[in-house]
């Protein structure tokens, strides 16, 4: 079995947003012009998975494509993308750097390689177990099973050469990403705002603001053999969580933060994916095991400051178990030791983003008539 190792961005690649930001007729219509069309701004933090080629020398060499893959939420890239290009009503905006380069779904720490220089201490301090990370895995430097991505620099000298490699690369996307997702945010409000104010008529006016994600149940050995189940408390349900950081039915949660989004919208989304995809209750779960991650955590004050007038704005995280996403040929063939990513089929895939179509479809023409039955 021959290694197959990680994919590559080649060296000096700077993004921009016509890299990150996907809508149907791109290319025959200009941004400007269907930002009022927009309900739904996805997001996505985590769905890339090639790594900038400045990070090459601090990568573990035992790191493969799989292990790099898996270490992303690439399979939800496509299927969003597609989703984007089929409804006009949906804007797509995704990160082209992972995890590794700098998490935009975590806080931007003001010391970013102090913060990595704490996770390698945890990880060194318990070795061969699995500490918590939380707090200073902004760059996270191994995978959720706790495979080694990154290498620790030996010497002051590599750790500066590591911080320069950090702060360059992801100068060129990830810190370009959120600029850009925070700017196109505030477009979109104040577009449908004027599209609101034109038509006269006062009636509640939604956008809501998606976190996409996915999630498989299972980790990796390091043959690459993802086959390693999750603690039961970790493990999502057999479809998607919707969290907007409240309870089990999307309700506040005592003596914390307000949710990100009202819990009816929460359930009625909830219950159009039902019905959409075709699944039992129990396959869509709230908050579970996931409350919503930094950018829904940010996304819902700053949306609560820019709701003015007939719009009504919510956040939300989506974690997809990535089972689902790629197909039971796909995981099949991931669950054998092997170094190669097997993505799922395009086909595939393409029927996912067209249920997620049709879901949001359903939340658009019966709204709260479709929260029952919870």
């Amino acid at each position: 079995m021959a290694f197959v190792g990680p994919d590559w961005i080649s060296a000096g690649t700077r993004f921009g947003i016509d890299e990150m930001v996907f809508f149907r007729d791109k290319g025959t219509r200009d941004l400007d012009e269907v930002l009022a069309e927009i309900d739904v701004v996805v997001t996505g933090p985590h769905a890339t998975a090639a790594f900038p080629a400045e990070m090459q020398p601090f990568v573990d060499p035992s790191l493969s494509q799989r292990l790099q893959y898996d270490f992303s939420d690439w399979s939800t890239s496509p299927v969003a993308r597609h989703w984007a290009a089929i409804d006009p009503h949906v804007l797509y905006i995704e990160d082209p750097h992972p995890r590794a380069v700098r998490d935009a779904n975590r806080p931007r720490p003001d010391d970013l390689l102090g913060t990595l220089r704490a996770a390698f201490d945890r990880i060194d301090g318990e070795p061969g177990g699995r500490p918590a990370l939380g707090g200073v895995d902004a760059v996270r430097p191994v995978t959720f099973g706790y495979l080694p991505v990154l290498r620790r620099p030996d010497t002051e000298a590599e750790w500066h050469a590591l911080g320069e490699a950090l702060r360059v690369a992801g100068s060129h996307g990830v810190d370009v990403y959120e600029s850009v997702r925070d700017d196109l945010l505030e477009r979109v409000v104040e577009a449908k705002l004027r599209r609101a104010a034109g038509d006269g008529h006062g009636a509640p006016v939604h956008l809501d603001v998606l976190s996409i994600h996915d999630t498989m149940n299972t980790t990796a050995r390091p043959d690459g053999a993802i086959c390693l189940e999750r603690k039961p408390e970790d493990r999502l349900p057999a479809l998607v969580a919707l969290s907007n950081r409240g309870d089990a039915l999307g309700e506040r949660r005592a003596e914390a933060e307000p949710t990100s989004m009202p819990a009816d919208r929460l359930r009625t989304i909830g219950e159009a994916y039902r019905q959409a995809f075709g699944v039992p209750v129990d396959h869509v779960a709230y908050n579970r095991p996931y409350l919503g991650g930094h950018e829904t955590q940010l996304a819902g004050p700053r949306l609560a400051d820019l709701q003015q007038g007939p719009l009504r704005l919510g956040a939300w995280q989506n974690e997809f178990l990535r089972e689902y996403l790629l197909g039971p040929d796909a995981v099949a063939a991931m669950s054998q030791p092997g170094h190669e990513w097997v993505p799922a089929s395009t086909s595939w895939m393409h029927e996912v983003a067209e249920k997620l179509s049709a879901a949001h479809a359903l939340v658009r023409s019966q709204g709260s008539t479709l929260d029952r039955g919870r």
